[in-house]
């Protein structure tokens, strides 16, 4: 029973120092929008990207987090992996040239602040 009790606490001791359950988000990337175009996620957790093309090469690049990955045409899932460590709505848009509505590429990713009763121990 004492061996049960150790591995408990060092569970315990994990889960509080370290990120929340990893989030796994599809985004899908085509002609000059992304779907969805927005992600919300939690403060601290860890986030995992799953992205895809449907059409010609596209990036995903979100400047503030300095994230950026290129999203090939051959539909093959790219992931890119991170803890959401600070709240805030960053913009993401697509980095690569995709033809004339490329700028039109953008989406948003909403990182909600720890609630404060999740702070204290």
């Amino acid at each position: 029973m004492k061996g049960w009790n150790g591995l408990a606490a060092l569970a315990l001791v994990a889960m509080a120092a370290g990120p929340a359950a990893a989030g796994t988000y599809q985004i899908t990337a085509s002609k000059y929008e992304f779907s969805p175009t927005e992600i919300t996620v939690d403060e601290g957790e860890a986030v995992v990207l799953e992205m895809r093309s449907t059409d010609v090469e596209h990036g995903l690049e979100i400047k503030e987090l300095k994230i950026a990955s290129k999203i090939p045409k051959s539909g093959e899932a790219v992931r890119v992996e991170f803890v959401a460590k600070k709240s805030g709505t960053f913009s993401f848009k697509c980095s690569e040239y995709c033809g004339s509505g490329h700028s039109r590429m953008k989406g948003r990713l909403v990182v909600r602040p720890r609630t404060t009763a999740e702070e204290k121990p």
